[in-house]
């Protein structure tokens, strides 16, 4: 008990209030603790702001990379200069279903074009190839937020 007392301590001199969070037996979970003091998603945000190049410089070099289609399509010159009138180009890095698995949450980067509701999207999974309908979907989005 006196250790539980000591931590309790120390948060009130960090300023962290995890009276709510305590566990039925009084142990505060190190995971929320870390999350209240160290907020990651802050940090890494301020991070990539900082670190990381903006798209549209970016992109001038990485697309070639990203695309594997001729240089001189619309596709690629789109993604190339962040062209939010090109073709909607979208890298999916996670999908989650919902609880009720009727609707999924996709999170993503756009690379050109613009997110809208209601819009018809191909979704290219992981083991796509080029010129079959394999890992090849067709999805409509239903409400986005950024």
């Amino acid at each position: 008990d006196s250790r539980k007392d000591e931590f309790i301590k120390l948060f009130e001199e960090l300023n962290i209030e995890l009276q709510d969070e305590l566990s039925k037996d009084g142990i505060l979970p190190l995971k929320l603790v870390m999350k209240k003091w160290l907020p990651v998603d802050d940090i890494l945000l301020t991070t990539m702001v900082i670190h990381l190049p903006s798209p549209v410089v970016a992109q001038k070099y990485r697309t070639e990379l990203l695309y594997a289609g001729p240089h001189d399509d619309d596709v690629f010159l789109s993604i190339q200069s962040c062209d939010s009138n090109g073709p909607l180009m979208i890298y999916i890095s996670k999908i989650i279903p919902t609880l009720n698995k009727s609707h999924y949450y996709a999170f993503g980067r756009v690379f050109s074009g613009v997110v809208k509701s209601n819009e018809h999207v191909r979704i290219l999974g992981p083991n796509y190839v080029p010129g079959t309908r394999e890992d090849l979907y067709i999805k409509n989005i239903q409400l986005y937020k950024i």
